[in-house]
């Protein structure tokens, strides 16, 4: 039995990462947050310019593998849509080991085939942390925890994405994140929080990167009801639901596939 078990891992260390499994692999979360916000330079990523009323695309969990159907489907109908201003991927991009560059190869701007060359702007996973994942994940891709501004002709709206591919935000940007939502929330219209870990669902099946601690959980439910965060786009679990809480709408995005 014991040879058996040996022989399996072997064979699957290719396609499973079992030390990703049981322990984060690439950089633990403060560290990926403070070099993300080296290459973001403590600044918007991007402003998309809008219309005072616009729509946005969102998908979560596309774990590319050999094939991006249902992915390269979901840009095309974004970027065919002239009512559709730009597109969120919220984590768990790849499945795979050097998989990463297939994802960036599905959401590229296709000319034959797609109208206007809109944005897509991907958060990162706990599946892209596999195989110690960070390091393509940021020379691709850029960074884990940044944001972008929505610019229509009055105002604007904020978008934060969030790194909770370790299952927990870190002390580094839980308490970012709290001074930046303080002294910047009242500049915008709408502020929209993404992350791809949910932050309600209890699930152990994936581990220390299942589910936030319930502490967490709670810090960020007050942090976001005080500061009027007007939505908070989530993943990870593979199902549809919309919660209400303290005044906020929590939006879990099933997955792609």
């Amino acid at each position: 039995i014991a040879l058996v078990l040996v022989a399996a891992l072997l064979i699957c260390c290719e396609s499973i990462d079992i030390k990703g499994l049981i322990m984060p692999t690439g950089d633990v979360v403060d560290k990926r947050f403070e070099r993300s916000m080296e290459m973001n330079g403590n600044k918007a990523v991007a402003r998309v310019d809008v219309e005072e009323e616009y729509m946005v695309y969102v998908c979560a969990d596309p774990h590319v593998e050999g094939t991006y159907k249902n992915l390269r489907a979901f840009c095309t109908q974004q970027r065919n849509n002239r009512e559709a201003s730009f597109g969120v991927v919220l984590g768990d991009c790849d499945n795979l080991r050097n998989t990463l560059p297939t994802y960036l190869e599905a959401i590229r701007f296709i000319e034959e085939e797609q109208t206007i060359n809109s944005p897509i702007f991907t958060l990162i996973g706990n599946h892209d942390l596999y195989f110690n994942g960070w390091d393509e994940f940021a020379e691709l891709l850029g960074p884990s925890v940044y944001w972008f501004e929505a610019q229509y002709a009055t105002g604007c709206d904020i978008y934060i994405a969030l790194d909770s591919a370790s299952g927990t935000l870190g002390h580094k940007q839980m308490a970012w994140l709290r001074e930046f939502i303080e002294t910047e929330r009242a500049k915008y219209r709408h502020c929209i929080v993404m992350t791809h870990t949910n932050l309600f669902y209890t699930d152990n099946t994936q581990l220390g990167s299942g589910n936030m601690p319930l502490e967490e959980t709670a810090t960020l439910a007050e942090l976001f009801s005080k500061n009027n965060v007007t939505l908070c786009l989530q993943g990870h679990d593979h199902f549809r639901e919309d919660l209400r809480l303290g005044g906020v709408r929590y939006t879990i995005v099933p997955t792609i596939g």
